[in-house]
């Protein structure tokens, strides 16, 4: 009878689900379902966490009028998933503002992002260049304010000079970021200022992939794998 109770008392979260069509304005915020709200009466909180294939992402709530939206960070999301107009989006809730976000193509069929990450890191792992380069997987410490980038040693004391130094930063688009590399009390030489602002301007993510190839003294061309 107590688990019945339970049961009755609050929602199966595992059969939560709600699904949207992407349109333009969805590709820049994205309204939740009034509909859907009762299952989220009980979370206090501004932020949801939208799980694929490809990592995490923290997406703030906005509370408007009564309705619900992903906005800060969504973007993002829809970004690093090239999302476009008339795609599927199934929202899958876990609870605690947690959704599985399964994407089907126009096409209707789903989305194999796992094949696409498999994809992106053998070809990390297959690149070459007649350019000096150094391979680098992100990880946590590599985001927020403070983040920085450890460039290896071998790289740096055969490269670089061994001391503070301005940065060129370019993507695959031919667009720069200005960055500063500094020497740590460990004698290594880290690339801080502008890292961040690099790394959040093209959405990379834990468990990227970052390629740094030296084509010029003090500038760095970055192949970023997903």
């Amino acid at each position: 009878m107590a688990e019945e109770k339970q049961k009755k008392g609050s929602p199966n979260t595992r059969l939560c689900c709600f699904y949207k069509i992407m349109w333009p304005t969805n590709l820049i915020h994205l309204r939740i379902p009034p509909a859907f709200k009762k299952h989220l009466l009980n979370q206090e909180t501004d932020r949801a966490t939208l799980r694929s294939p490809c990592g995490n992402w923290d997406v703030r709530l906005l509370h408007e009028k009564g309705n619900m939206y992903f906005v800060e960070g969504w973007q993002e999301f829809v970004r690093h998933h090239s999302l476009g107009n008339a795609e599927f989006l199934l929202f899958n809730y876990n609870g605690k503002m947690s959704f599985d976000v399964v994407i089907f193509g126009i096409n209707g069929c789903r989305r194999n992002y796992e094949s696409a990450v498999k994809s992106g890191q053998e070809s990390a792992s297959s690149f070459t260049s007649s350019f000096p380069f150094f391979r680098h997987s992100i990880k946590d410490y590599n985001h927020g304010s403070k983040s920085t980038l450890l460039i290896p040693k071998a790289f740096s004391r055969t490269h670089l000079r061994p001391s503070r130094q301005i940065m060129i930063l370019r993507n695959s688009e031919g667009i720069s970021w200005r960055a500063s590399v500094v020497v740590t009390s460990s004698k290594h030489l880290s690339i801080t200022g502008g890292w961040k602002a690099f790394s959040d301007d093209n959405s990379i993510k834990k468990g990227d992939v970052c390629i740094f190839e030296l084509v010029e003294q003090n500038t760095m061309q970055v192949h970023i794998f997903r």
